[in-house]
């Protein structure tokens, strides 16, 4: 039997580090299996669904990385504290 051992520290670590990355990568992951099963449900999978996926999720990334790049923070209000 395949034993898989996940170490928990490692992904919360990762998640910590580049929380982007890590969201995309799993929700990659996500959308891909969802794809396999919904192919094997309707017997319809084809190659090309899996690249439109893999594209958007690129997209998806680039733009998370962009906007959090050139972002403004949000101005402290001072008058509250």
């Amino acid at each position: 039997m395949l034993s898989l051992h996940f170490n928990k520290q490692v992904f919360i670590n990762a998640l910590k580090a580049n929380n982007n990355l890590v969201t995309f990568l799993s929700t990659t992951f996500a959308l891909l299996l969802t794809l396999v099963f919904q192919g094997l449900i309707q017997g319809n999978l084809k190659p090309a669904y899996f690249i439109y996926a893999l594209i958007v999720c690129i997209a998806f990334y680039i733009w998370a990385v962009v906007d959090e790049k050139y972002r403004q923070p949000a101005p402290i209000d001072q008058h509250n504290s």
